[in-house]
């Protein structure tokens, strides 16, 4: 218990009583308290060992699994050799397959959406599996080599690869803006050095933040409560005067 704040336990432990579709209410009949008892240990963010282990046993969760999700909210990742990031370079449609299986999309679910053969599923397997990406078995089994999320830097070979698919996304959201879930947003103004740079650590603690609970949804939640996101934070000193097309030759 000392290893984990008690803040981040019972965020997860909030995160569980939705995942489990229960309510303070229920829970606090279960363990013989009031509701108001409950509501106070998330308000104060503060419960011992013992009423932890029950609220876990009330909602049929090992108190070691939620602290471990409290523990453990980091995304794993790996970074790839650069034979193998010179291959997805190269190859742009094994890049898309292998990023579908690291975000757990089942193989059905691929074929179906882009209407692969047997025969074609097997070849993008085969390729990732000589690539060092899989770990290919009989009739189609695999195994991920790859832990987490594919680290990717914009000065590497995967760099052109990585803006374009932004680019597609950023047109994308664009064009559903408004629309359930899409949001654009743009600005441009004149601000101080401070603020520039308080912006850039709220844009951090957000995209951390989320990060995490991302991490607890899909640890608690199952798969068909998850809906696939993507989101892209942009933020630079940018000189619209200068940087932005200008006709030098209108009549």
């Amino acid at each position: 218990m000392q290893e984990v704040a008690h803040f981040e336990i019972t965020l997860a432990l909030k995160q569980a009583f939705k995942a489990r579709g229960v309510t303070y209410k229920d829970v606090a009949e279960r363990i013989g308290v009031s509701e108001q008892t409950i509501k106070r240990l998330f308000r104060e963010k503060d419960c011992s060992l013992s009423r932890l282990n029950e609220l876990c046993d009330a909602i049929n969760i090992s108190v070691y699994d939620l602290l471990d999700i409290s523990r453990q909210h980091n995304e794993a990742a790996t970074k790839l050799t650069d034979q193998q990031e010179e291959f997805l370079r190269d190859n742009p449609s094994h890049f898309s397959f292998l990023f579908f299986l690291t975000a757990q999309y089942s193989l059905e679910t691929i074929k179906s959406r882009y209407e692969l053969s047997e025969v074609t599923t097997f070849r993008y397997l085969r390729d990732l599996d000589k690539q060092g990406f899989i770990e290919l078995s009989a009739n189609n089994q695999f195994r991920l080599l790859i832990e987490g999320r594919i680290l990717m830097q914009l000065d590497g070979p995967l760099g052109e690869v990585v803006r374009q698919r932004n680019h597609f996304f950023l047109e994308y959201v664009c064009d559903h803006d408004g629309e359930t879930g899409s949001t654009f947003s743009s600005s441009f103004r004149l601000m101080s050095t401070d603020t520039l740079n308080a912006l850039h650590t709220d844009f951090a603690k957000l995209d951390k933040k989320y990060r995490k609970a991302s991490y607890q949804d899909a640890s608690l939640l199952p798969k068909e409560k998850l809906h696939p996101v993507k989101w892209v934070s942009m933020v630079a000193p940018f000189e619209i005067c200068g940087q932005w097309p200008l006709d030098k030759n209108i009549e």
